[in-house]
């Protein structure tokens, strides 16, 4: 979406959601120019995306998309373009897409191309809607996505309590770097856990076919292994240290834990 005046002004010396998903990818060319705008850096220039075609076609689809999908739901999606104030961290914000108010959840529309699977996209920007929600303080969050020119469709995006703390931690510790003009270090990428959600037949994968053969055909003998492990371990007593025979030896360490291996 291109930005008001009104909106730039509001962002302006604040951390936007939408840079989020690149401080958690670790992309150092992306952090390096977001810390040189906030610190005012001579030589800063923003990044002209007039001439992308990716950015200026979502632009152009966003409104269209959430018009869409308001129609087609029959939810009523509010305060676009609404910039948004984080409740504690005032150094952070949020300009919204839209916001669905039966759910209180966030909506954030994304065109992507063809060849980008949706759960990669998911994933990448899992940090944006925490930041998003974080602000408005909402109960849920999504992506409107319209994926190589097909109808919008919605995608729940959901998190764990670990990595919602490690994005608000870089998020802080990006800010210190900012306050102490201090340039930001390397850091490595944190992906978003992935939810398990479908399934895979994999019944044409030669490797899982191979490895299932020998899974079924070894059962039983890991059970009898099993066993006679069990076995073993009952008849070393109390005061042995070691017992051997059979070509095999019974270690006791000295926590009286009794590993078994061929001797």
């Amino acid at each position: 979406m291109a930005l008001s005046a009104t909106q730039h002004a509001a962002r302006e010396n604040k951390i936007g959601a939408s840079f989020a998903p690149y401080l958690l990818a670790g992309d150092a060319d992306k952090i390096l120019q977001e810390w040189k705008r906030l610190v005012g850096a001579p030589d800063y220039e923003a990044e002209n995306l007039e001439d992308v075609w990716a950015v200026q076609l979502g632009s152009y689809l966003e409104s269209f998309a959430l018009d869409w999908h308001q129609r087609r739901t029959g939810r009523v999606l509010t305060r676009r373009g609404e910039s948004v104030p984080h409740p504690v961290r005032s150094y952070v914000a949020a300009t919204l897409d839209c916001f669905r108010e039966d759910d209180r959840c966030v909506i954030d529309c994304k065109v992507i191309g063809g060849w980008r699977r949706i759960d990669d996209a998911c994933a990448f920007y899992t940090p944006q809607m925490i930041v998003q929600a974080g602000c408005v303080e909402a109960q849920a969050a999504a992506l409107l996505i319209v994926h190589g020119g097909a109808e919008p469709a919605e995608y729940p995006i959901t998190w764990d309590a670990d990595y919602e703390a490690e994005v608000w931690r870089r998020i802080d510790n990006f800010y210190r770097a900012v306050c102490d003009l201090a340039p930001p270090v390397e850091m490595p990428a944190i992906a978003a856990p992935v939810p398990a959600v479908r399934e895979a037949d994999l019944s044409r994968s030669n490797a899982w076919v191979s490895a299932a053969t020998e899974w079924l055909g070894n059962r039983a003998a890991a059970k009898t292994f099993s066993a006679a492990e069990k076995s073993l371990k009952a008849l070393v007593e109390p005061d042995v240290k070691r017992a051997f025979g059979g070509g095999i030896e019974a270690i006791k360490n000295k926590a009286g834990a009794i590993s078994i291996r061929e001797g």
